[in-house]
């Protein structure tokens, strides 16, 4: 019987163990496509985001075939609270989930742009913008 008891007890607390290592109930994932046609060419975009709470994590990444060429690009979107902050040469920010966006701001070809009241504990949207010139664009600003 104390068996039995046990093996319940145990298959109970498996089941716990599962469903918390999964997303959490306000965990919102969304995946989009689009094509269009216009006179200069065909555009594709594909949007994936994830928004736990009140924190975002969004990716777009854009195709346009021309009759010069293909052009890329991606926008990735980040919003959450900032937790190590090094003006000038490192950003990590944690969004839902407790998962950590690192940012090396001294890494060759990027440019950026942080707002001056930026410190750790501040909530920010983190904007990385990179085209086919690979040079990375990273804008950080107060607020969501």
């Amino acid at each position: 019987m104390i068996h039995r008891n046990l093996g319940f007890l145990f298959s109970a607390g498996l089941l716990a163990v599962a469903a918390s290592c999964g997303p959490s109930a306000d965990t919102v994932k969304s995946t989009t496509e689009s094509t269009t046609q216009s006179a200069e060419g065909t555009v594709q975009t594909s949007t994936e985001t994830k928004q736990v709470g009140t924190t975002l994590e969004a990716t777009s990444e854009t195709k346009v075939d021309t009759s010069s060429g293909t052009v890329q690009s991606k926008t990735t979107t980040t919003v959450g609270t900032v937790t190590v902050f090094t003006p000038g040469q490192k950003l990590e920010v944690m969004t839902g989930e407790k998962t950590i966006h690192g940012f090396d701001l001294e890494e060759k070809d990027v440019v950026y742009s942080v707002d001056p009241a930026v410190a750790v504990g501040s909530r920010v949207t983190v904007t990385e913008e990179t085209g086919d010139n690979k040079v990375r664009r990273i804008t950080v600003r107060l607020g969501s």
